[in-house]
């Protein structure tokens, strides 16, 4: 099989990173008819540039932005045609990877897709989107605990996973619509079989119960993504959902979760499926008794500005 021009048998699936991506990736992986390999990151330099102009190079990107719309201008179809061709490249590429699998699909999982969903979207119309869900202070936890760890200035470097990708989560499913698909990560873990019916029914395939044991079929170990628990299981564990909550015994790590839920407010949180009002009496079931006498850093990109209002939590 091959990929389609408009993106017809290719699946992309775009998250934020330490979301359960990888967990997801490895049960459609192991469907008979899906074919996915570690996170290729492809689409991300051909894209970015056309919607930020924060892109470090060596060369002046805000030059090189101003030169690529001066470009699109001359073009009959102006920058339709570089989506076009754009299509054109990735097809193949993808078809490539695909063509010596017997496989009908192909999984793109790059979680900093999210920076580029509607861009990918112009390019292929026609794909599978995915977008994974999962409740933001679980995801600020995995990635204190995976990568910051006690090195609190590399927060800094994570701070687009943090701030970003919720907002342009939710804008990609807004502007998506029917065409994209909403998981939860805390569903897909306590009724996996449920969640991966509906996938696959999304997709006009016919549900295949062992791809919920990923373990069994799909052990390759990949270079990005999760490099523990998804190894150590075979299955999803619903137990998994709420191991973040162990870690707020750190006062660094329970001050910084109580500024992102302040961060984000009720109607984000709302909008990603989530209660403002449960992650609040969960922080404050779990303050540290030493937090007052602890020595925590607060994180000034997450301090709600002075006139910055607090959202009101909707009435539905």
């Amino acid at each position: 099989m091959s990929i389609g021009l408009e993106g017809q048998n290719l699946i992309f699936l775009i998250s934020q990173p330490r979301a359960g991506s990888t967990l997801t990736q490895k049960i459609l992986g192991s469907h008979p008819q899906i074919h996915t390999i570690s996170e290729p990151w492809i689409m991300l330099p051909l894209l970015y540039p056309l919607c930020y102009d924060d892109l470090q190079a060596e060369y002046n990107t805000k030059l090189a932005r101003i030169g690529w719309d001066n470009f699109f201008q001359q073009l009959p179809d102006g920058k339709t045609a570089y989506y076009e061709h754009l299509s054109f490249m990735y097809a193949d590429l993808y078809s490539q990877v695909l063509k010596s699998t017997g496989k009908k699909f192909f999984l793109d999982k790059t979680p900093r897709y999210y920076y580029i969903i509607l861009e990918i979207y112009k390019v292929f119309p026609q794909a599978q989107f995915i977008i994974l869900l999962r409740n933001p202070l679980a995801v600020l936890c995995s990635i204190i605990a995976t990568w910051v760890k006690s090195d609190w200035l590399h927060l800094d470097q994570l701070k687009n996973d943090i701030v970003k990708a919720p907002g342009l989560l939710l804008e990609g499913i807004r502007e998506l619509g029917d065409d994209c698909l909403v998981l939860h990560y805390e569903k897909l873990i306590a009724k996996p079989e449920i969640e991966f019916k509906r996938v696959c029914q999304a997709m006009k395939l016919k549900f295949a119960p062992k791809m919920i044991e990923y373990g069994t079929t799909n052990s390759t170990v990949w270079r990005f993504g999760d490099q523990k628990l998804v190894y150590q299981k075979s299955r999803p564990d619903p137990q998994n959902s709420d191991k973040w909550i162990s870690l707020l015994k750190a006062p660094q790590t329970w001050q910084i979760a109580n500024d992102y839920l302040e961060f984000l407010g009720h109607e984000t949180l709302f909008q990603m499926g989530y209660s403002y009002q449960e992650l609040r009496k969960t922080l404050d079931t779990h303050r540290p008794q030493e937090l007052d006498s602890a020595d925590v850093i607060r994180v000034e990109w997450l301090q709600r500005k002075s006139n910055q209002s607090i959202e009101v939590a909707p009435m539905n």
